[in-house]
């Protein structure tokens, strides 16, 4: 996959998480929690992670990941 930022070859992976994962449109202070209609919770365990496919560009710093496609934890 290329990268959409800077165009160079992205490396498959693997996003790996805590407990909580969100997508919020700004940042929240205390919690997590989706405060907008924008905001997505990503993942929300209580003991374990979360892993992710995902690619990252070495080159610019950009990740990507499927969110939709939790993987399950070991």
């Amino acid at each position: 996959m290329n990268c959409p930022k800077c165009g160079k070859e992205m490396k498959p992976g693997f996003l790996q998480t805590g407990n909580l994962v969100a997508f919020n449109k700004t940042r929240h202070k205390l919690s997590l929690n989706p405060k907008d209609k924008d905001d997505v919770m990503i993942a929300q365990k209580a003991f374990t992670g979360s892993d992710f496919n995902g690619w990252i560009c070495k080159e610019c710093g950009l990740v990507a990941f499927d969110y939709t496609n939790v993987i399950t934890h070991w």
